[in-house]
Order: structure tokens, then C-alpha cells, then sequence
């Protein structure tokens, strides 16, 4: 089981409001899994977080 992590950050076209965030995270399974699989720490860990300011 693989977790990818990766984060994004936005302001508005005209710079008016402030910068929203947010974090993406997919947990990932290929093949015959036990139901509890994603309950556990991953085997596979991608963190793809840029900084945020």
C-alpha cells in the first residue's frame, strides 16, 4: 500500500483575497487487499509538498 501526498495553493486572479490551501492525500492498493489495509501506516510513502509561504 502507497500514500501520495502533495499540496496546492491559490490566490484570486485579481489578488483581492487571501491564499487558500489545501493537501491532496490517495491512499493506494493494487490486487487483493485485507479490508483494513488503508488503517495502517503505508509500506510506500510519496510526499510531493512544496512550500507554502
Amino acid at each position: 500500500m502507497g500514500r501520495w501526498q502533495l499540496n496546492y495553493r491559490f490566490s484570486s486572479a485579481a489578488g483581492i483575497r487571501g491564499w487558500t490551501y489545501w493537501l491532496d492525500t490517495f491512499n493506494i492498493a493494487h490486487g487483493s487487499v485485507d479490508a483494513d489495509v488503508f488503517s495502517s501506516e503505508p509500506t510506500v510513502f510519496i510526499g510531493e509538498r512544496g512550500p507554502l509561504r
